[in-house]
């Protein structure tokens, strides 16, 4: 089960959450200061003949201009350049976490959503987005912290629903999971990630038929690939061989397809037809595929016994 989020605010020039006014004058050299943290020089150097800008307005006029182009690095600049005049403007500090969170710069991304929340500890998406980094990058505590919070402040948050689920079923818990997966469904019934995550849940919990209707649907009707993968796991656990490379296929080599069938069918102690299947995937593969030899050689071990 993959996590994942993205940017997806739009400032307007009027920044919703600032203070009073829009337009103002620079801050202290201690603001400048924190706002280098979240700056990226060599973006400094790429667009420093667009730059100084004489207002707040001006410049998120150039960052929406430059977003809605699909130019996230000259965004990036100009958002940076529009907080130096109102230092406290949250959701213009959540969007900068976001930015930097799509360009893969993590540390960047933190630094702004936990400036962000130092100002207004309650604002849901900004939680959120940090629990996401936090619970990818381990940290289970902060990340379960803050993805409560999200959802006690805004239930509506689907993706913070889908972490805690994520969660929930590394640690067994598979019901509670199931009902966080069903509130990130309610409030986006399109993902077939997380009815994917749900899919992979009921399998764990021993509901073969709702983890295959959860996991055909996310594949084939939401276009969700890894539900594939999961599928035929699931198949394959059964003892549906036939079925399960279908749905490998789907996102399989050949080759890889009969060697993952083959080693489930190892797993089950349907001996016979693993050797069947591994001496397909080497046949198949027979110079590059290690993993199918080293299956080969766990089915004679176990032939022999």
């Amino acid at each position: 089960m993959k996590i994942k989020t993205g940017a997806g605010r739009i400032v307007g020039i009027c920044v919703l959450g600032a203070l009073a006014g829009c337009a103002g004058t620079p801050k202290t050299d201690q603001d400048t200061s924190a706002n280098d943290a979240l700056r990226n020089t060599n973006l400094d150097v790429m667009f420093a003949t667009e730059f100084p800008v004489e207002s707040q307005d001006e410049a998120l006029l150039k960052a929406n201009n430059a977003y809605r182009a699909g130019e996230v690095d000259k965004a990036l600049f100009f958002y940076v350049r529009a907080l130096q005049f109102n230092t406290e403007n949250v959701d213009l500090l959540a969007l900068i976490g976001d930015i930097h969170f799509k360009r893969n710069d993590l540390v960047r991304a933190k630094r702004a959503y936990v400036r962000a929340l130092s100002i207004d500890s309650e604002h849901a998406e900004t939680l959120e987005a940090l629990g996401l980094i936090h619970l990818s990058e381990g940290n289970e505590t902060e990340a379960l912290n803050e993805l409560a919070r999200a959802t006690a402040i805004d239930d509506g948050r689907w993706r913070a629903h889908n972490a805690l689920g994520v969660y929930l079923d590394r640690s067994g818990n598979y019901s509670a999971a199931q009902a966080h997966y069903n509130s990130a469904l309610a409030r986006n019934p399109g993902s077939g990630q997380v009815l994917n995550n749900r899919g992979y849940s009921k399998y764990l919990a021993g509901d073969i038929a709702g983890a295959t209707l959860d996991l055909h649907s996310a594949a084939s009707t939401r276009g969700f690939e890894m539900a594939w993968g999961n599928l035929g796991l699931v198949y394959a656990s059964q003892g549906l061989y036939e079925d399960a490379i279908s749905a490998y296929r789907e996102i399989m080599a050949e080759a890889n397809v009969y060697n993952s069938v083959g080693q489930i069918a190892i797993d089950n102690g349907d001996l016979e037809l693993a050797q069947i299947y591994l001496d397909e995937a080497v046949r198949l593969s027979p110079t590059y595929f290690p993993q199918a030899q080293r299956n080969l050689e766990l089915l004679q071990t176990l032939v022999r016994q």
